[in-house]
């Protein structure tokens, strides 16, 4: 698909794709999300057991991880070129 996007557009894809990679780099870090950070993070995690470590800033352990960071915050960027 090649569709062009608008200069509002791009901008809004270039913060959230910001956004997703500050989430990445604070967790590979093991640092606890806070304010808007764990919002987002919140609203793109579908496992609940995953929202309640990121809610209480706890590690996740591999597997979690795996699932969020390279399943879900990938999907999540993917989505965020089709904005």
């Amino acid at each position: 698909m090649n569709h062009s996007l608008t200069p509002e557009e791009e901008t809004d894809r270039k913060k959230v794709s910001s956004r997703l990679g500050h989430i990445k780099r604070r967790l590979k870090r093991d640092e606890p999300l806070t304010g808007d950070l764990l919002e987002m993070a919140l609203d793109i995690t579908g496992f609940p057991d995953i929202a309640e470590k990121l809610k209480d800033g706890e590690k996740l352990n591999d597997y979690e991880y795996h699932l969020f960071v390279e399943v879900e915050l990938l999907h999540a960027r993917l989505g965020a070129r089709n904005l």
